[in-house]
């Protein structure tokens, strides 16, 4: 009787195991009705019952893994995207490089060019200073 329900029970499904082994409390009760020792059975059952629940743990484990060559592959695109913004920030760099020199000639101009402004606004002066004092000296001698 026993046997007959662990060899049964070894030949469901997996998923189904538990369910069974919740039922099989009426076998020990038939077994001892009938005067035997339903300890051996179930400890076969319950070992059996812990395999089983410890493969399924696992391969729910194993299922969430990523195999290693997805792994690999993702790596390498990793590593492709990487490779490509290290190179978009070096031509980033040699342009923001080449932008500041610019800008500093730009800086340069300016500084030479308001020197110059600076000199035409003096020269301009003097130029008014000195028509002024012909201009006197023209209406003085007329």
């Amino acid at each position: 009787m026993g046997s007959e329900y662990l060899t049964n029970l070894k030949n469901i499904k997996f998923k189904e195991v538990e369910g069974k082994l919740q039922s099989a409390t009426t076998i020990y009760k038939g077994i001892e009705r009938l005067r035997g020792d339903p300890t051996p059975l179930k400890k076969k059952m319950e070992d059996y019952g812990s395999a089983v629940s410890a493969f399924l743990s696992l391969k729910k484990a194993a299922s969430s893994c990523r195999h290693p060559d997805d792994v690999a592959k993702e790596k390498e695109l990793c590593t492709e995207q990487v490779d490509l913004a290290c190179s978009h920030l070096a031509t980033a760099r040699v342009d923001l490089s080449a932008v500041m020199e610019k800008l500093k000639g730009v800086a340069q101009r300016i500084v030479d060019l308001e020197d110059v402004l600076c000199l035409a606004w003096e020269e301009k002066r003097q130029l008014k200073d000195d028509v002024q004092v012909r201009s006197s000296l023209l209406e003085a001698t007329e």
